[in-house]
């Protein structure tokens, strides 16, 4: 096992603490219990990789990232950089306007967001030139935007054959102070 979650569509009883909900050992009875072993995991994120270069996204190019914390978003993290591509990983509490100006000032050309920032999205979506692919991870799909988990499941789980050295850059990271 390599990541665990304590799932958050589950309803579970609110007295039960994250220690109860048996993170550190699997446990089949715990239905509020989310997992992912290192093969998954690697298999996601390839399939994450090929998805992106199947859309003609090109090495180096940005990729930002707006998800809550979740088994989903390592593997997608992780794609980018198979893919050669920078991730852009952009905090849970930005603003609409402040997505865009990061996603401008980045140059990024992708974004992958959830469901969480639907609202924010609906705001400034049209208002993101550079944005040439936008992929959605979870329910309620927006129309401006690719169902990502669909997607991913036509694309391939072996590693792309993306040439990746150790001058490569892997990341922008926004602070917040």
């Amino acid at each position: 096992v390599a990541l665990v979650e304590v799932n958050p569509s589950e309803e579970r009883d609110s007295a039960v603490t994250w220690r109860e909900a048996s993170l550190i050992e699997s446990n089949l009875g715990a239905p509020y219990r989310r997992e992912m072993t290192w093969a998954d995991f690697d298999r996601r994120a390839n399939r994450f990789a090929n998805l992106i270069l199947s859309r003609g996204i090109k090495r180096g190019t940005k990729i930002a990232i707006l998800l809550m914390n979740s088994l989903e978003w390592l593997p997608i993290y992780f794609g980018i950089l198979k893919a050669g591509c920078i991730a852009v990983p952009l905090n849970f509490r930005y603003s609409g306007e402040e997505i865009k100006y990061c996603l401008d000032l980045a140059d990024c050309e992708g974004l992958v967001f959830g469901p969480e920032f639907i609202g924010r999205m609906d705001t400034v979506y049209d208002q993101l030139p550079k944005i040439k692919t936008m992929f959605f991870i979870g329910k309620g799909k927006p129309d401006y935007a690719e169902d990502g988990v669909q997607l991913m499941n036509y694309c391939s789980t072996q590693a792309p054959a993306v040439l990746l050295n150790e001058d490569d850059f892997g990341a922008i990271y926004f602070s917040s102070g």
